[in-house]
């Protein structure tokens, strides 16, 4: 992802009342807590700093311990997707698991427990800028990807599996595994169930429907009869 310099990074620990933003220091390279605001004024806050098409925001991905994506995912994804759609700037995401027992072990025995509570929202966020950091190449990038509608008729097979690419068919009966943070959340608000685990698919699927950049993940964990690359 190269060098941060001249640009102007964020991080964001989104939360459904309040928000924990951080920014990179860049004369020493260090994150450092911003502000923290209400989540309902996120955006407004966001459009005052006045980002470039190429500067960054950084937002926290809430995943379970399992590895799950959640409902507060989808509200984490919803959000930086309408940051993009009205700022423009690169958006990505990193895993935020553990970010809060990371801060409490940090300032076990130097700081209260009520002050370390009192400031999470802000440490958060520099906790997952941190995170972009160190290794950007663990992260991310937010994008749009194209929508399929499959003119197939898919009454012949019994078991259908999705993998991590968005169509419009009607998918109520596939299974549909869905890591991309986009992909998730398209399938989300249509009111359709995903998973980011592969111990959650089925050992094997007479049709399995992806992308051509997933064909040799998909050879290498699943079973199937029949793959539609796209």
């Amino acid at each position: 992802m190269g060098t941060f310099k001249n640009l102007k990074v964020y991080g964001i620990d989104y939360g459904t009342s309040k928000c924990g933003i951080a920014f990179l220091k860049q004369d020493v390279n260090i994150p450092l807590p911003k502000a923290t605001v209400p989540s309902e004024k996120l955006l407004e806050y966001l459009i005052s700093l006045d980002l470039s098409h190429d500067d960054l925001i950084v937002f926290g991905l809430p995943i379970s311990m399992s590895g799950r994506y959640s409902k507060q995912s989808f509200l984490s994804i919803d959000e930086a997707i309408r940051v993009k759609e009205r700022i423009g700037c690169k958006i990505y995401f990193v895993d935020e698991r553990l970010t809060t027992s990371t801060l409490y072990s940090e300032f076990k025995g130097q700081v209260s427990y009520k002050k370390v509570k009192e400031t999470k929202d802000q440490n958060s966020s520099v906790l997952i800028l941190s995170n972009f950091i160190q290794s950007p190449g663990n992260a991310i990038a937010l994008a749009e990807k194209e929508i399929y509608n499959l003119k197939k008729n898919f009454s012949n097979y019994k078991d259908v599996l999705i993998w991590d690419i968005p169509i419009s068919n009607e998918v109520k009966n596939f299974s549909i595994f869905a890591k991309d943070p986009w992909v998730f959340w398209f399938y989300y608000k249509e009111g359709f169930r995903s998973t980011t685990l592969i111990s959650d698919l089925k050992d094997y699927y007479d049709l399995i429907i992806t992308t051509k950049e997933n064909e040799d993940k998909i050879q290498v964990n699943i079973n199937y009869s029949e793959l539609m690359c796209l």
